[in-house]
């Protein structure tokens, strides 16, 4: 699995190795996921953003002390928001099977980085939705999951339509 941070969020994950695989930045894969984070009253929200389906992870409260635990967080956050489009698990075994270990890389897709930040932005937007008391943040991940984003083709998909698909092709 790969991890692609921006370069203000790449100290969260310094104990990630990284990546041999040296990828088109422009290919978009179900095994990615684009990271950048922002201050909210004085703690790290950190967003990810599935390459493929738009699939969205909010964790509150990163910070030095915990970060040693951000593999687990990004699984529970992979399986929460995966949870809307099955109910399978062995479906959710054969994903975290087939995309391996997480490593982070350096090959950035712009058009996934922006639609990074507009989750950003809309967040940052109604900060009242973030529950600065619990990590995952289930409630706004379910509100971005339904919301339908575009990158570089004409017509918008939910996350949720495309993580079905990908999971039924594995």
């Amino acid at each position: 699995m790969i991890i692609v941070p921006t370069k203000k969020s790449l100290p969260l994950f310094n104990e990630f190795p990284v990546s041999t695989n040296t990828s088109s930045s422009t290919e978009r894969s179900f095994f990615s996921w684009h990271a950048n984070y922002f201050t909210l009253d004085r703690k790290k929200i950190l967003v990810l953003v599935n390459d493929l389906s738009f699939s969205p992870i909010v964790l509150a409260d990163i910070n030095a002390t915990n970060r040693q635990h951000l593999s687990d967080y990004i699984k529970e956050g992979i399986e929460h928001v995966f949870s809307y489009s099955t109910d399978k698990p062995y479906q959710l075994k054969k994903y975290f099977l087939r995309a391996g270990r997480m490593e982070i890389s350096y090959a950035h897709n712009r058009s996934i980085s922006g639609i990074n930040n507009n989750m950003i932005q809309t967040l940052k937007s109604y900060p009242e939705d973030i529950d600065l008391n619990s990590r995952l943040q289930t409630s706004v991940m379910e509100s971005l999951a339904k919301t339908p984003y575009r990158s570089m083709t004409p017509e918008y998909s939910f996350s949720i339509d495309v993580v079905k698909k990908e999971l039924d092709k594995l």
